[in-house]
């Protein structure tokens, strides 16, 4: 301690011994360098001017919970949305004919990105029975999930399968089915799922092979991928079929970019055809209206008449 500072530790403690002086003026002395040690702006300076302990033991800082968490809130996500209506096919180009205006089912898919996540999604509304399939696929890291779930007035059914991407030791759930269904199955290296599947064909990932866990089937299927002429709608046509040769999946994915101009899932001509938001939105609000049963249109027709 620097002697001009003595008499202003007396000062402050007149009244106590030289023993207790000492331990005060020890406990201070520690204070304040600890203080001085902490204090932000002498941080800042060192490692600014690159001097000091603080630039010598330069360590790097884990970062806490609340700032990850932080971090992780203001990235925001990257949301891609595309839109198709199935129908049947029409070879003049025409729009098919039907009580709402045409359409067997509103396809809805999305992909939603954050840092070390991707969400894919497909919800499917039926025009008749009023049907709802919901399919979410999550991929993080070497993990995948698939959840699989159908959704009518009468009730609702679930599916779901978790497995690794390396292959492994996979698990397989299911709720609303005949029986409820917890199982284990042996799921081969680079699994996919339906809808991380047509990610990669979207985004040209070379395969004339893959696996491919089919919710429908509750099972793996070995796939192989081929391409097809292309048309004036579609300058890439990928086509993946089962062994069995049944089709799994048709899409028509335009030149250079990853934009899907047609899906088609079971072979015959029945296609679903990319539309705009505003028409997606125009029919889901028609479909989704509530609906007079048969029985009571007639029962008015036939009153009306008398």
């Amino acid at each position: 301690m620097r002697p001009s500072l003595v008499p202003l530790f007396h000062a402050l403690i007149p009244s106590r011994s030289a023993r207790e002086r000492l331990g005060l003026i020890v406990v201070l002395m520690v204070a304040m360098a600890s203080g001085a040690a902490a204090a932000p702006e002498f941080v800042q300076r060192a490692q600014v001017d690159g001097t000091g302990p603080a630039a010598v033991k330069a360590r790097p800082v884990a970062k806490g919970w609340f700032t990850r968490a932080l971090e992780a809130a203001s990235t925001a996500p990257i949301t891609e949305c595309e839109y198709f209506l199935l129908a049947p096919e029409s070879g003049e180009g025409g729009e098919a004919t039907g009580p709402t205006g045409g359409g067997l089912a509103l396809i809805a898919q999305r992909r939603v990105a954050r840092p070390g996540e991707v969400l894919l999604e497909r919800e499917v509304l039926f025009e008749e029975g009023s049907l709802r399939v919901l399919h979410t696929e999550r991929i993080k890291g070497e993990r995948r999930t698939l959840t699989y779930r159908e959704i009518q007035p009468a009730g609702a059914r679930t599916w779901q399968a978790e497995w690794h991407a390396e292959g492994g030791r996979g698990r397989i759930l299911g709720h609303g089915w005949h029986r409820s269904t917890h199982e284990i199955f042996v799921a081969p290296a680079e699994l996919k799922g339906p809808l991380e599947l047509l990610d990669d064909l979207r985004s040209g990932v070379p395969a004339t092979s893959v696996s491919m866990l089919d919710p429908l089937a509750a099972r793996a299927s070995q796939l192989e991928v081929e391409g097809l002429p292309g048309s004036e709608t579609a300058s890439r046509v990928l086509r993946a079929t089962r062994s069995d040769g049944t089709l799994a999946l048709e899409v028509g994915i335009s030149e250079g970019g990853t934009e899907l101009s047609f899906l088609r899932f079971t072979r015959g001509q029945r296609v679903a055809s990319a539309i705009t938001r505003e028409e997606y939105e125009r029919r889901f609000e028609l479909w989704n209206r509530p609906r007079i049963p048969a029985h009571e249109r007639v029962r008015a027709t036939l009153l009306g008449q008398r």
